[in-house]
């Protein structure tokens, strides 16, 4: 193994650290310079509703069933950017924002940083998702949906 300088060694951790900072950053859903292409904020069901925003629950029905749903939220598991876009693209066209929740807000984070960059629309992941959403007292609706 060839020996590296001292120089050389500084000049990759420091591209070590700002490619790490880097990844945060874009992990948040900001880049440097420009708004966030997505938002993970902590919101309550009438702040959602209130919004004017298409409020997506994107879990899987099963999971619907097992706890409810909030009432006037959409349902569709999100499965791939494109298909999740090819359903509720038409309902975005006006240009509203677009809040996900999941159970806990992993994936709805996840399928937030999958869906910036496709669509001009602000998105938004709740935070905490569902599991906060009943801690703090919210009662959900049965869901109406052929698949539960």
């Amino acid at each position: 193994m060839s020996s590296i300088s001292k120089r050389q060694f500084l000049a990759l951790g420091v591209s070590a650290v700002a490619l790490a900072g880097a990844g945060y950053a874009w992990s948040q859903g900001t880049v440097s310079g420009t708004a966030p292409a997505f938002e993970v904020r902590t919101m309550t069901v009438p702040e959602m509703m209130a919004s004017g925003a298409l409020v997506v629950d994107i879990r899987r029905p099963d999971e619907w069933v097992e706890t409810g749903v909030i009432d006037g939220a959409t349902l569709l598991t999100f499965e791939s950017p494109k298909s999740f876009m090819e359903q509720i693209g038409p309902q975005i066209a006006d240009g509203r924002d677009l809040i996900l929740i999941c159970r806990s807000g992993n994936r709805s984070g996840l399928a937030a940083e999958a869906l910036a960059p496709m669509i001009p629309n602000h998105v938004i992941s709740v935070a905490g998702g569902m599991s906060q959403q009943i801690a703090q007292g919210y009662q959900t609706a049965r869901p109406a949906c052929p698949t539960c």
